[in-house]
């Protein structure tokens, strides 16, 4: 089973930390009208970098998962439709509760633009995941297996910036067009 993250970009107005869409706060940028889901696609190595998730890489997180922020605007105001708890019942919530009592949603946490920028992406680490092939009982090959970990002498010297690739600078210069990096932070969950 795989695993995914859902991410939204907010940014902090006159005190408060509001979510980005496509009409946000009439900031100019490029992003606004493209995503408000920054880093959003199916990558093991990014996911282990943001919060730990499938760290098969072994490579040090930018910070361990630190919950659904307090003062997100968006993940304060109440649902809708309700939430439709374990047992079926709706009842009033927030946008912030349904996400924390999801069975399915984990690693839930935020990191300002400011954290992403200062990051020393030229650092080095060993990348242990490896892809092994893998074996039928009669010698014959089933398949690959691309989430092994590497023994000594296996795996690769390799930088968080090669590692993590373009798309991701690419969404941080997004990221940088809403504005101060202080003021600008990702909130983002992950499900298998």
């Amino acid at each position: 089973m795989g695993c995914d993250i859902h991410s939204f970009a907010e940014v902090r107005t006159e005190g408060k930390w509001q979510k980005v869409t496509e009409k946000a706060f009439g900031v100019e940028s490029d992003y606004v009208g493209k995503t408000n889901a920054p880093f959003d696609w199916r990558s093991y190595s990014l996911f282990a970098f943001l919060a730990g998730v499938r760290n098969y890489d072994h490579c040090e997180p930018i910070s361990e998962p630190r919950g659904l922020p307090d003062d997100s605007e968006y993940l304060n105001k109440e649902v809708e439709d309700g939430y439709y708890g374990p047992f079926g019942k709706a009842s009033p919530c927030t946008e912030k509760k349904r996400l924390e009592e999801d069975y399915d949603y984990h690693s839930k946490s935020w990191l300002t633009l400011k954290e992403l920028l200062e990051f020393d992406y030229d650092k080095t680490f060993w990348n242990r995941r490896i892809t092994r092939t893998t074996y039928r009982e009669d010698g014959s090959v089933s398949g690959s297996n691309g989430a092994c970990i590497a023994e000594e002498g296996e795996g690769t010297i390799v930088t968080y910036r090669e590692n993590l690739g373009v798309g991701y600078f690419y969404e941080l210069e997004m990221l940088k067009s809403l504005g101060d990096p202080e003021d600008v932070r990702i909130v983002f969950w992950f499900d298998n």
